[in-house]
């Protein structure tokens, strides 16, 4: 993967096919491979004749991992983004993130909506309940401890169980341990973050955007809340799928080929 500098990060990327390019942002504890292509992602967007441009956020897969929450600030992260389209020579693009990559989405539509001529936002949106502050910290605590019976939530646990899981690389025979304590600092600066958005911004979006959501998924709620704020928008819920399924869903896909496949109907 080629990397691009992001204010001394190194952010590994892919540049794959040919046409108008599509910037891809994954989710937390995840990475441009396991989000994008162990879910068929990358073959499909190029089959429709475009580009794909796919990062590694900071603290996943083969980027740089500070340790420091200050250097997983939300404007730093999406500033990660740009840095890639502008290595990738990618002046305009349109973008796709699925939860945390989502939110990533949302801060580049408040802070460089000309960088892109469209949105998809996937498992996420305008929360207006704060997460629990206990229930961060306790995830936080469970991915860098070294002691897992000392965890004692359920989401806790499955989060760090998740994050191993993601250590096997299926393209290799090579195990990567992922940086917990990276990891660690990422989910506690992302979750205090999460609902600090500039609704008046996203109400004066001139783009189209597209929201997707399991009808499982909690964040359902959130992305119909964006859709409500922003103009141009609309949402497609899936039906039977949650967060973690929702992303491999067929009918995502369907969703995204139709939204893209319409430029000149939507704008008409």
């Amino acid at each position: 993967m080629p990397v691009a500098d992001s204010a001394g990060v190194p952010i590994h990327y892919e540049q794959v096919g040919a046409g108008p390019p599509i910037v891809l942002v994954h989710g937390f504890l995840s990475s441009f491979e396991g989000n994008w292509g162990q879910t068929g992602w990358i073959d499909f967007l190029v089959s429709l004749g475009r580009t794909v441009v796919g990062l590694d956020i900071r603290g996943h897969g083969e980027s740089g991992k500070p340790r420091d929450p200050a250097a997983y600030d939300l404007r730093l992260m999406a500033r990660d983004v740009l840095a890639v389209m502008d290595a990738a020579g990618a002046r305009q693009a349109d973008l796709m993130g699925y939860s945390m990559g989502g939110r990533i989405a949302m801060d580049l539509l408040v802070h460089a909506p000309e960088r892109f001529n469209s949105v998809i936002v996937g498992g996420m949106g305008v929360f207006t309940t704060p997460r629990s502050s206990e229930l961060i910290a306790a995830i936080a605590s469970a991915l860098e401890t070294e002691d897992m019976t000392s965890i004692a939530d359920p989401t806790a646990l499955f989060m760090r169980q998740f994050a191993e899981s993601r250590a096997v690389d299926p393209n290799s025979v090579a195990t990567r341990d992922p940086d917990l304590k990276a990891l660690s600092a990422c989910f506690a600066s992302f979750a205090a973050q999460r609902d600090e958005i500039d609704q008046a911004a996203l109400g004066r979006l001139a783009l189209f955007l597209l929201a997707v959501a399991g009808d499982k998924d909690p964040a359902l709620t959130a992305a119909q809340r964006l859709v409500e704020i922003v103009p141009n928008a609309e949402l497609v819920a899936l039906p039977g799928e949650d967060h973690n399924s929702a992303v491999s869903a067929p009918a995502y896909k369907d969703a995204v080929a139709s939204f893209l496949r319409v430029p000149s109907a939507r704008s008409g």
